[in-house]
């Protein structure tokens, strides 16, 4: 099988934190430590066998545009997943994520990366999923649009995957080589808010709907969170649906009734981009704004803790006015700051989007081994980033 190898790749910046040890003190008596980064070209190719170009003339094949990352539960490998394709889902991108190596050695401070194998994901009936936005606004058929936003991926331990796709939204179970079996129920009040009638008054904002998902180390619940506020818990102005206030769907299997919980945004310019279990409670969050560059100013990773926190699935609306006066929210500390200039992505170097967060195996000292992934958004002139820090005091 062709394979793709590439060594780490550094700015000179970054060059030079190689000999220094970064140790950061958070609140939660954590302590994070920056192992390393490496840079995946963004003109490389994925293992898909798929050429020629998709109608935004990005590469059919291009790996890119990561949107979510998890350990395998097997040496280092990982799944890495890819969102929906370029410029937006003006592309009939089919969807896919892919399985790869990153070998982190603490001492060297290095990453080594290995491309293994990507999987084509189809739906229930066989159909290839697309991330075509314009076959979503169009479809009028009885049946499930085989358009999708594909935005967090975790293993289960039954050997299936689930996705959480941010067009339904959905949350999907497939096999390990990208067949969906079946579907975890949705409540209706997350369904898409311009596909109602009257639209934009009840429901997820586009392109603000599921976008992280977890699994809890027992495997007995799946937690996925919303990106920003539903339409009914926030306000929409500038064509923007504005507030602090998400919700959690927490799932059961043994369970057909999901609950929900509150997580409640920096301010009204993040979002949160992927949520990772810590334990059956306490949960890492990956939250962050849309900038790039100096005008980057909130891309952060908190330690959120849901013991005691209101099941608020019977509550219609989480505008201060709507709320019982008792409801409790998710707790959070933050736990990295990953603009700290002591990580090399801070000023003018500072990366639009973190979007994904795993664990990976135990390091040799025992402390946890965790990778950062970033979206290129599949533009050629930007790299794919992972990045890698071992936390202690965080069992």
């Amino acid at each position: 099988m062709l394979r793709q190898r590439f060594s780490m790749v550094r700015s000179v910046q970054w060059l030079t934190f190689l000999a220094t040890l970064f140790l950061t003190a958070v609140p939660s008596q954590a302590q994070v430590q920056w192992l390393g980064t490496i840079q995946i070209p963004g003109t490389a190719k994925d293992l898909s066998g798929l050429s020629g170009d998709l109608e935004t003339q990005t590469p059919i094949n291009a790996f890119g545009g990561l949107s979510a990352i998890d350990h395998t539960g097997h040496g280092d490998r990982y799944l890495v997943l890819s969102d929906r394709g370029p410029g937006d889902g003006a592309a009939s991108f089919p969807c896919r994520f892919h399985e790869v190596e990153l070998r982190v050695d603490p001492t060297s401070k290095s990453i080594r990366f290995e491309l293994i194998q990507t999987h084509l994901m189809t739906d229930l009936q066989d159909h290839p999923l697309t991330g075509s936005l314009e076959q979503l606004k169009s479809w009028n058929k009885g049946t499930r649009c085989p358009s999708y936003d594909p935005e967090g991926i975790r293993c289960m331990p039954n050997n299936m995957v689930v996705i959480s796709d941010e067009y339904g939204p959905h949350i999907d179970l497939f096999d390990p080589h990208g067949k969906m079996l079946q579907s975890i129920p949705v409540p209706e009040k997350f369904g898409l808010s311009d596909r109602r009638t009257p639209p934009l008054v009840f429901g997820a904002f586009p392109n603000r709907g599921l976008e992280g998902i977890a699994v809890t180390p027992s495997g007995d619940t799946v937690v996925a969170a919303m990106q920003g506020p539903l339409v009914q818990d926030g306000r929409i102005e500038n064509n923007k649906c504005l507030g602090t206030r998400t919700r959690w769907i927490v799932h059961h299997p043994s369970d057909p009734k999901s609950t929900e919980l509150i997580y409640s945004l920096d301010n009204e310019s993040t979002g949160v981009s992927e949520v990772l279990a810590v334990d059956e409670d306490r949960f890492l969050v990956l939250e962050r704004d849309s900038r790039i560059g100096s005008e980057a100013k909130i891309k952060k990773i908190y330690l959120a803790d849901t013991k005691g926190a209101s099941d608020i699935s019977a509550v219609d609306s989480l505008r201060s006015d709507h709320l019982p006066p008792d409801t409790r929210i998710i707790q959070k500390k933050l736990l990295i700051d990953l603009l700290d200039p002591a990580f090399g992505m801070s000023g003018a170097d500072a990366p639009e989007k973190p979007e994904g967060i795993a664990w990976g195996p135990r390091l040799p000292d025992q402390r946890r081994l965790l990778i950062v992934c970033f979206d290129n958004d599949f533009e050629p002139s930007k790299n794919t980033l992972f990045v890698a820090f071992a936390v202690a005091g965080l069992n």
